[in-house]
């Protein structure tokens, strides 16, 4: 398993990035049913997984940075919650640790950073172990206002290969384009407040 890594991971991204997802964190909490299990993929420094936890019976979150599992897993020591958990872990292999199915699997702002063959392997392995997908992530096309403009400019300071996928995912139409090319269904979906984000339930 690689360990992946970028400047911003740990501190910088919990107190300056993960704050700005937390209008999606309650869209996509919204779209669950209280008492259920989830795994969120892609947890970073597990704000979801914290906001989360007095509502739902199990929520795990795991990520592929090491970084962002050590710092979120220092805070929960700080904490008496146990009902949640954080793995470092690949997204494609997390099958072998989870017999059972999760109600849910989230993602949220990870699919379009991903290699195109990357994102549909991940979403395949979400719908083996959940009942229900919930992605939230761009929205496709980005608006041509200033939160629009600013998310443009982050995804290009984020660096070149990553930069890269995002525009594949741009290419292929999001979240939409995925979800016609593995064949899946959307059973709910909203865009968020500023038009930017799309959240969308799937099975």
């Amino acid at each position: 398993m690689q360990n992946k890594f970028h400047w911003y991971d740990g501190f910088f991204y919990d107190k300056a990035i993960a704050p700005n997802q937390d209008g999606t964190f309650a869209i996509m909490r919204a779209m669950m049913k209280p008492n259920s299990t989830i795994i969120d993929v892609g947890t970073g420094t597990g704000r979801f997984v914290f906001q989360a936890a007095a509502k739902y019976k199990t929520v795990v979150g795991i990520d592929l940075s090491s970084r962002n599992i050590n710092f979120a897993n220092s805070e929960l020591k700080k904490y008496d919650i146990p009902n949640i958990s954080f793995l470092h872990a690949n997204a494609t292999e997390i099958k072998s640790h989870f017999p059972e199915k999760f109600d849910y699997s989230t993602i949220s702002y990870v699919i379009h950073e991903m290699p195109f063959e990357m994102r549909l392997n991940v979403l395949k392995t979400l719908k083996e172990i959940s009942n229900e997908i919930i992605i939230g992530d761009y929205f496709v096309p980005q608006p041509k206002n200033q939160r629009g403009l600013s998310n443009r400019i982050a995804e290009f300071l984020a660096g070149f290969d990553h930069f890269n996928n995002y525009r594949n995912f741009v290419q292929h139409n999001g979240i939409y384009g995925l979800v016609e090319q593995l064949g899946l269904q959307i059973i709910q979906e909203k865009i968020g407040v500023h038009g930017t984000s799309h959240i969308v339930k799937i099975k």
